[in-house]
């Protein structure tokens, strides 16, 4: 499983990271670390919406469910998350990011995490 994080860069500028995820293989399909959330919500936007540059409010997981939106982070670099895609949004400083729903409606799950919580930690391999 792969998420893609977005996080100011020590270039003063959003950048992004691919993080794969490793999962526990069991009975019931591949299961990652637990997570441990603060507040989540549902967010549904319409196609052609453009938020200009901005940055999280803290920590947070954008799980898309359905449609397409295009982020844009500082050096120009764009890309697309669709159905099934996480975005990890850590660029709580700086310029940020800029979107665009491209398709849709967008219809995403919103899930905010602890100022602490680490992907890094989170998606390494569980312990024998």
């Amino acid at each position: 499983m792969r998420i893609t994080r977005m996080y100011q860069g020590d270039d003063g500028v959003s950048h992004f990271e691919d993080v794969e995820v490793a999962q526990h293989i069991s009975d019931v399909g591949g299961v990652t670390r637990r997570l441990f959330p603060g507040q989540c919500f549902f967010r549904t936007t319409e196609p052609g919406l453009t938020i200009d540059w901005h940055t999280t409010p803290g920590k947070r997981m954008i799980i898309i469910i359905t449609g397409v939106v295009e982020v844009e982070v500082g050096h120009g670099e764009k890309r697309r998350f669709g159905p099934g895609e996480i975005c990890l949004a850590e660029d709580t400083d700086g310029p940020g990011h800029r979107t665009v729903d491209v398709e849709g409606p967008r219809f995403s799950l919103m899930v905010d995490l602890p100022d602490d919580w680490d992907v890094h930690r989170w998606a390494r391999q569980f312990e024998a």
